[in-house]
């Protein structure tokens, strides 16, 4: 019996690692492509009321304009309820996000704090192109799209 108890703890250990991996390569996650003046960037979304409010809102277009050097933000084509969201991250190059008081969405292009901020609320991070947020000066028009899954980011 002390046996069947070691090799059960074993298997469910065994089985927690492997969930645990998987989730950290990112398989399954909802990615989302803003492609702007033949330029592409990829995010890969986080998992929470917000992002899926947004996911379900695509494709749309987005009117950005530069702020305070540091970010590019916009309005969201449609209403967001914050109520479920989890608020509070940390201002980082490469985070999507969406700015509480205003209600806009936008994005890090460079860092912005270290210490968790509870007027931001996380819908994703750059996973690729974040070069081309950085370099775009001013504003621009950009086209807004869930990544399917057969396409590569």
């Amino acid at each position: 019996m002390k046996n069947f108890w070691g090799v059960l703890a074993a298997a469910l250990l065994m089985g927690t690692a492997t969930v645990r991996a998987e989730d950290t390569k990112g398989e399954g996650a909802m990615r989302i492509k803003l492609a702007f003046d033949d330029k592409t960037v990829i995010v890969k979304m986080e998992d929470n009321s917000a992002s899926r409010q947004l996911v379900n809102m695509l494709p749309a277009k987005f009117e950005f304009i530069d702020f305070a050097g540091q970010e590019k933000i916009s309005e969201f084509p449609g209403p967001v309820s914050l109520s479920n969201a989890p608020r509070g991250m940390i201002a980082r190059a490469g985070k999507m996000f969406i700015y509480v008081p205003w209600g806009n969405l936008g994005f890090f292009y460079k860092d912005h704090g270290h210490t968790p901020d509870s007027n931001l609320i996380e819908l994703g991070e750059v996973e690729k192109g974040l070069e081309a947020l950085t370099e775009q000066k001013g504003g621009f028009s950009a086209e807004m799209t869930v990544l399917n899954g057969d396409e590569r980011p």
